[in-house]
This record gives structure tokens, C-alpha cells and sequence, in this order.
């Protein structure tokens, strides 16, 4: 059975190449074991990143950096969203808030010493955030750069009750993750990569709104990236954020039907933003490329229950029947 790579198990596995650290060396197997395709014609190629992974740990001697069993976390839902901020930033809240997840909330810092992961719903799909720890230059562990570097979206959590600092908040936490080659992107930035940097989507988020008023509103002065003010305690802007985060990920939902049936309206299959006919076949099962005739479409066609290439782009919302043979 053929690997078929993605590109970005590629340009993870590239960027192992070319790493020269231990550190750098793990983090891009991690990647690589969280984005490459799980079937059969994959399990050698997977045991031999778990053999490297645990040999690179074990090589660490536990020191700082490579704490077993945080390093990577299974992707879940339509994408996976990290919390990354300042000490006592509001993250946690903002996690309990959003999801079914139970992080430590408390008024001191590094309350948060593990990654705390949480399913967010936004309509008929769910997000995963993951709480991490702070930021800091002093205490910040190796594996939570590893963690960063392998999401789809960085969520830079700023305490709303600071809003004079937040700017200088954002210049330290964007300074500490591209000393780790991870860079945060606003929207219309490039978003390829060489062999050390990744580049990530970003949104800022203004926790606490409630101490800051109409000011929250307002944002960040000079921040090129997206604001959401939103409150933990009153619930205000999180369905806003819920909306923000999901359009932040670029992805589309496809429902699929049966001839003669209705759609299937309630589990949704998610592909990136400007996927086509042949990708969304592909994902609801690989064997039907090749035994293909052709899809109708209810959506985007010119009308509905329209045949359409195998190359037609998808929108959020689409309907598919798919018809083999």
C-alpha cells in the first residue's frame, strides 16, 4: 500500500534533516508522527518515529526539555489550537470557559505546569484547544515549543486589566517563539516554510475584558493580528471567538448523501480551504478515487444536484453524493 505522504509530514520530515540539536530533532519527529497518514502502508515508517522519538528522550536523560509523555498530542477535531500567553494571562479560564476541560484556574503564576487539552464545539464540528504553560525565558520547558510548532493555530492570550502593556506583551512572547523558529502569521501572510521555521496562523485574544470596558474593544495598538476581547466570568465575545477561531483555521465542512437518501447533516467531514471534488472523496474513503464516475453537488454548482469535476473547489456547506463504480 502506498505512504502517500502529505506535504506536511514532508517538510517535517525535512526540517529533521536539517536539524542540528536534539531539541530541534525531536520536535520535528513529533511532527512528523502527528502528520503523517495512519494506515497500513504507514505502520513500519510510524514504529521507526516512535523507535527515534524514544531513543532521543531516553538519550535526554530527563533533562529539561524532554519530559515523557507531554511532547506531543494527538490532533483532534477540525484543528488543534494552542493557548500560549504571558503568567496568569487568563488562559486557563479561557479554556474552562470554552470547554468540557478542568484546568487549574487560580490568582498565582504557573498554576499551569502541564499541557491541558479541551474539545471546543463551534456548530456541528469541535476545535481542540490545549492549555499550555507560560511563556517565560527563564522556566519555559523545551516540549512546549515542540507542542506550538505542531498546531494549526497559536492563540496569544493577553490579560485585557494590562491593556497598556499587552504590545510589549506580544514583542516578548513573538520574540521568545522565533528564538525557537516558530514565527505567528497574520492574515495574507505567506505561510510556507524552510527547513527550521514554521509558520503559524495567529490570533490575540484580550482576556478579562470585564476589567478593561469599552477599551477591550478597541484591541491592541499596533497588533497586526486579529483581537477578540471576550470574558471567562460574564461569557461576553466567546461566541464571537468560537467564530474567530474556526474561519482562523481555513477550513471548509462537506456532508455527503446517499443516492435517493437525505444528507447527512450531523457529522461533517473538514478540509482545508480550497480543497476540490477529488480531496473530499479521497477523505471519505482513499479506495473511492480510483473507482470514481463522477459527484453531484448541492452548494456551490451552478444548480443544485450538479455533476462537477473531480478539480471543482469546495465551500463551507457543501453537499456531495459520490458515485462509484
Amino acid at each position: 500500500m502506498p505512504a502517500n505522504l502529505t506535504p506536511e509530514f514532508k517538510k517535517a520530515r525535512a526540517r529533521f534533516q536539517a536539524a542540528k540539536s536534539p531539541e530541534e530533532k525531536l520536535a520535528a519527529l513529533e511532527e512528523m508522527l502527528a502528520t503523517i497518514p495512519k494506515h497500513k502502508g504507514t505502520d513500519k515508517m510510524q514504529a521507526d518515529i516512535k523507535r527515534r522519538i524514544a531513543r532521543l528522550r531516553e538519550s535526554s536523560g530527563g533533562k529539561k526539555g524532554h519530559r515523557s509523555g507531554y511532547d506531543h498530542i494527538p490532533k483532534e477535531g477540525a484543528g488543534q489550537v494552542v493557548l500560549v500567553g504571558a503568567p496568569n494571562g487568563g488562559k486557563s479560564s479561557l479554556l474552562a470557559a470554552l470547554t468540557n476541560a478542568k484546568p487549574e484556574v487560580a490568582d498565582y503564576p504557573f498554576s499551569t505546569q502541564a499541557p491541558v487539552p479541551g474539545m471546543m464545539a463551534f456548530e456541528d464540528v469541535s476545535i481542540q484547544l490545549i492549555d499550555l504553560p507560560p511563556l517565560t525565558r527563564e522556566y519555559t520547558e523545551g516540549w512546549v515549543y515542540g507542542l506550538i510548532r505542531g498546531a494549526d493555530l497559536v492563540l496569544l492570550v493577553l490579560d485585557a486589566g494590562e491593556l497598556a502593556l499587552a504590545p510589549d506583551r506580544i514583542d516578548e512572547l513573538l520574540g521568545l517563539l522565533e528564538e525557537r523558529h516558530v514565527v505567528p502569521i497574520a492574515d495574507g501572510e505567506p505561510t510556507g516554510e524552510d527547513e527550521r521555521t514554521r509558520r503559524i496562523p495567529c490570533r490575540v485574544v484580550l482576556s478579562k475584558a470585564e476589567l478593561a470596558g469599552d477599551e477591550a474593544a478597541s484591541g491592541v495598538d499596533g497588533c497586526p493580528y486579529r483581537c477578540v476581547a471576550v470574558s471567562a466570568t460574564t461569557g461576553d465575545g466567546l461566541d464571537t471567538l468560537r467564530r474567530e477561531l474556526f474561519d482562523a483555521l481555513r477550513i471548509v465542512r462537506v456532508y455527503t448523501k446517499l443516492p435517493g437518501r437525505k444528507p447527512d447533516m450531523e457529522e461533517p467531514y473538514t478540509l482545508p480551504v480550497d480543497s476540490t471534488i477529488l480531496d473530499a472523496v479521497r477523505t471519505v474513503h482513499r479506495d473511492f478515487v480510483d473507482q470514481l464516475k463522477y459527484v453531484r453537488i448541492w452548494g456551490s454548482g451552478r444548480f443544485d444536484g450538479q455533476q462537477v469535476p473531480s478539480d471543482h473547489r469546495l465551500e463551507d456547506g457543501d453537499i456531495i453524493e459520490i458515485h462509484v463504480g
